[in-house]
Parts: C-alpha cells; sequence; structure tokens
C-alpha cells in the first residue's frame, strides 16, 4: 500500500500554486489510483483546512465555513463529514457527467483533478480562519474563485472533455454538485436563528430560520435550515378532501413569483456559460469576473431550483398545506375529474385557474 509521501505533498501543493500547468500535465501524464492521491494530497490538506479552521476559528474568531456549529468539537466532528462528503459528490458528479458530455468518466483522475483544482481553496480556509471577519471571507472567496478556475481548467485535461462541451458540463456539474450537498447538509443537526413573515398559506407549526453566511457555505446553511424547518411543518386537511380557491389563489401566487426567479437565475448563468465560451472561442481563457460571477451564482443554484419552499416559508407559511394542495390538485388531474366528490371539486377548481397552474 502507498504510504504517505510529505516532499511528495509538498512538492504537489508548491507546484499547484506557483507552477500549475506544469504540475498538471506531469501528474495527468501517468495519473495514479485516487488511493495514491488521497493518501498524498487529498486526505492531508482537507483534514488539515477543517482542523486548522475550526480550531484557530474559534481562538481567534476568524471565518470558517463550520463557524455555526455551537463549539469546537461539533465543528470539527460535522466539517470533516461535510468536507469528505462534499469532496466525494464533487469527485463522482464530474467523472459521471463527464460521460454524458462525450468525455471519459474516470474515478481516479477526476478525483486527482478536484484534488489538485482544491488546493487554493482549502489553503485560504486555514489562513482565513486567523483573519477577522470581512478579510477572511474576502479571502475565502477569493480561494474558491481561484479553485474554480483551476477545476475548469483541469477537467478537461483529466476526463478528456471536448472544447465545445467543456462549460456546459463544467457549470451542469457544479449544479448538481451544490444541490447534493445541500440536501446531505439538511440532513445534520444545524442551529436556527431567525423568524419570517406571511405569504398566504396558515402559519407554520415552526417557524423558517436562518443567520446571514458567506458565500457558497452560507447558502448551503440557510438551504438546511430551510428544508429543516419546512419537514417540521404540520396541517391538518379538511375532512372532505376540497382544496378551497383562497389556497388555489395562494398557490399561484408563489408557482408565479418561483416561476420568475428560476428564469431570472437561468438567464444569468446562461450569461456566464455564453461569455465564457465567447472567451474561449476568441483564443483567450475565460476572465476572473466570469469565475467571480459563477463562484457567486453557484450560491443561488439551489434557492432557485427550490424557490418554492422558500416563498412559502419565508412568507411564513406552511409548508405542509402548501405540499397538500399541489397534491390534491395534482390527483384530481390525474383522474381527470373522476372519483369522490372531492376529486371532482378540486378538477373543477383545476380547470377555473389552468392557466395560471399551466395543467389540463
Amino acid at each position: 500500500m502507498e504510504k504517505f509521501n510529505l516532499s511528495k505533498t509538498l512538492g504537489l501543493i508548491k507546484g499547484g500554486l506557483t507552477d500549475h500547468q506544469a504540475t498538471w500535465n506531469a501528474y495527468f501524464q501517468d495519473c495514479p489510483s485516487w488511493q495514491t492521491t488521497a493518501i498524498n494530497l487529498t486526505a492531508p490538506l482537507l483534514v488539515a483546512s477543517v482542523l486548522v479552521g475550526a480550531i484557530l476559528g474559534q481562538i481567534f474568531g476568524g471565518f470558517t465555513a463550520y463557524g455555526y456549529y455551537d463549539n469546537v468539537f461539533s465543528a470539527l466532528f460535522f466539517g470533516l463529514i461535510l468536507a469528505c462528503i462534499g469532496f466525494t459528490v464533487a469527485v463522482f458528479v464530474f467523472s459521471t457527467m463527464a460521460g454524458m458530455f462525450q468525455g471519459k468518466s474516470d474515478f481516479s483522475r477526476s478525483f486527482a483533478a478536484v484534488s489538485l483544482a482544491a488546493i487554493p481553496s482549502w489553503l485560504a480556509a486555514m489562513v482565513a480562519a486567523i483573519l477577522p471577519g470581512f478579510f477572511g471571507t474576502l479571502l475565502s472567496i477569493a480561494g474558491g474563485v481561484l479553485s474554480l478556475v483551476f477545476m475548469y481548467r483541469l477537467m478537461p485535461l483529466a476526463l478528456a472533455i471536448p472544447d465545445t462541451k467543456k462549460t456546459v458540463h463544467f457549470i451542469s456539474s457544479l449544479v448538481v454538485i451544490l444541490i447534493v450537498n445541500v440536501i446531505v447538509g439538511s440532513l445534520l443537526p444545524i442551529s436556527h436563528s431567525t423568524s419570517f413573515g406571511n405569504e398566504g398559506f396558515s402559519t407554520s407549526s415552526s417557524s423558517a430560520e436562518s443567520s446571514a453566511g458567506a458565500g457558497i457555505f452560507g447558502q448551503i446553511e440557510r438551504q438546511a435550515r430551510l428544508m429543516d424547518s419546512a419537514t417540521a411543518d404540520q396541517f391538518d386537511p379538511p375532512e372532505n378532501g376540497k382544496v378551497s380557491e383562497s389556497q388555489v389563489l395562494a398557490l399561484i401566487k408563489v408557482i408565479e413569483k418561483a416561476r420568475v426567479i428560476r428564469e431570472e437565475y437561468q438567464q444569468k448563468m446562461a450569461k456566464v456559460a455564453s461569455e465564457m465560451d465567447a472567451s474561449q472561442e476568441s483564443g483567450n481563457s475565460p476572465s476572473l469576473a466570469d469565475f467571480t460571477q459563477l463562484y457567486s451564482g453557484m450560491g443561488n443554484a439551489f434557492s432557485a431550483g427550490n424557490a418554492e419552499m422558500e416563498i412559502v416559508k419565508t412568507g411564513g407559511g406552511n409548508w405542509a398545506e402548501y405540499s397538500w394542495v399541489k397534491e390534491q390538485l395534482r390527483i384530481a388531474n390525474l383522474h381527470k375529474g373522476d372519483g369522490s366528490p372531492a376529486i371532482e371539486h378540486n378538477y373543477k377548481l383545476l380547470g377555473e385557474f389552468s392557466d395560471q397552474l399551466g395543467e389540463r
């Protein structure tokens, strides 16, 4: 079994920062197994970034992505879990989606690419922990943006993705990765702090809560809390199973707002992708501004996909009630009004608002 080699680790870190292209080319000429990469690069840096970040963050009060936990032990435990899961998800997604975009699905090469690309982000996380809020956040964002730049350039090299497909592969993979990480993060215990107001549904049995976070991690934390609050909602449906007109109108209002949010997000990401493609076609690399926009856009990816829940919950609504209304209308549409009095009633109501609901 491969043994840890400190000199090799330091060489990869130095080369990955100061002479990255030569380091990447040399590493992928005969790419080792993922276990070798894990021992000599991934594990030492990933563990160090979480350990140093959590411990120094507690001591100096600097920025740490896992600072929303109650104490250093929770930050270490959950920080390591989230970091390992997030890394593994990224490797699997980039590798799997490469095959969908005419590239080569290869776990070991994807593992190496993500590890090499993450060097700036991991190092920035360690230093950011000793810096005061704004400066720590700024450094963390800078490390994340530089890692995105590296990842964009590394994936075609590692997974043989054609130039015409690399931008769409890259952006699509990032969105999938973020969504999976938010879902995983929602299953872990996170403390709550702030409540929201009313959007047309009855007051929820537990209020949605959030605290301001930084960048992508802040969005992950926020969406995790939102989902946690939404799943705790309770609603006792009427015995007759009939949806009211006011509930349908509230549903339509949420759907229309969500549609706008998704369209705006799609337009923003399409613009970024177009600019990156234009740079590529003109023989230039995408600019730092492109990757900064992409980095900020990643934080909004799940928010756009989860827009209906966020609108309901941030308006103080009841997600259980909202979900019940949607389900009853779906069942009514499925049976085309045939069945119980409730189905007949709901189908008739569906017909009255079919244009707004996009049904029938």
